[in-house]
């Protein structure tokens, strides 16, 4: 016989099931432990999207110069080629990046009980990467540019040098792509941010700043796992505990378990469901993606040791 008019766990499926009666205060942890777990995946996915972006740039990047070694060709079209991939990457990271720094204080706050306190710090971490980083700066006025008024990459050349030992003779060929922004061009959007705009140089290396917007948004994401971690924690740690209780009264199975309320039982609504498979990901994403703060500092190379 069901629990009706009262809070209960049982399995969200047809057939019979035991039913675990549990009261409304414990209900009420429970949904707010689920909340806490959606919005924790929320700000990993947030992060995951940034850097995945990032790769897709960096890859090309990488692909581009490769294929230099036997394609020596750089004229119009060619140009235009590698300038139009590579707007179209560095764009997907701008936005994306964006995306994250606009919601990221607010996301983390719904992971925890302190939510106005985790915003204003969150915020105020934001605000001193912003005053503290030009390129923090570039990279939040092109977003606006690109979205509304042009294209980011302006410029794209060839670097390539060759590396010379102490008798000063020629060793090693390195090759290198190079994609800058154009003050000039930049100007020309009256809507371009002029704070910022006045202190650009003439010509913007967009890798450099992309890399270290990069560094500055995993050291916000960085700081933001630290301080949700111990609300993350606890709310897997309530719904461990109640699905484990579940298990002890049907047979050690807990899969599917859903917490009813009355209302759900008058109103034939689905009820919120214990799973844990999809808080997995979260985990994993935070094993996957690690800080990576210093991202200016750091580059790829295939030179041989």
């Amino acid at each position: 016989m069901e629990m009706q008019g009262k809070h209960y766990l049982k399995v969200a499926a047809l057939g019979r099931y035991p039913e675990l009666e549990i009261t409304k205060d414990e209900y009420n942890s429970i949904l707010k432990a689920r909340a806490t777990l959606t919005a924790a995946l929320d700000v990993e996915e947030k992060y995951d999207l940034v850097l995945g972006n990032f790769l897709d740039l960096e890859k090309d990047l990488l692909n581009l110069t490769v294929e230099k070694i036997i394609d020596h060709r750089f004229d119009y079209n060619r140009a235009y080629t590698l300038t139009n991939t590579l707007n179209r990457r560095i764009v997907n990271f701008i936005l994306s990046g964006k995306n994250y720094t606009e919601l990221i204080a607010s996301k983390a706050s719904k992971c925890a009980t302190n939510e106005e306190d985790v915003k204003e710090a969150i915020s105020s971490l934001k605000s001193k990467h912003y005053d503290q980083n030009l390129d923090y700066r570039l990279m939040e006025a092109l977003r606006n540019h690109v979205s509304h008024s042009g294209v980011a990459v302006h410029q794209v050349d060839n670097p390539d040098k060759w590396l010379m030992n102490e008798r000063k003779e020629a060793t090693h060929l390195v090759f290198n792509i190079g994609i800058y922004a154009l003050k000039e061009r930049l100007s020309s959007n009256p809507s371009f941010k002029a704070s910022v705009l006045k202190e650009l140089p003439e010509k913007i290396d967009l890798k450099k700043a992309a890399r270290s917007y990069l560094g500055a948004i995993s050291s916000i994401h960085e700081e933001v796992r630290r301080t949700i971690k111990s609300g993350v924690d606890d709310a897997r740690s309530l719904i461990e505990k109640y699905l484990n209780e579940y298990a002890k009264i049907n047979n050690g199975e807990c899969f599917a378990v859903g917490a009813y309320s009355p209302e759900i039982d008058s109103s034939g609504e689905k009820p919120t469901i214990l799973l844990l498979s999809w808080d997995d990901v979260r985990i994993s994403l935070q094993e996957k993606n690690h800080s990576i703060a210093n991202m200016e500092k750091r580059h790829v190379s295939s030179a041989l040791l």
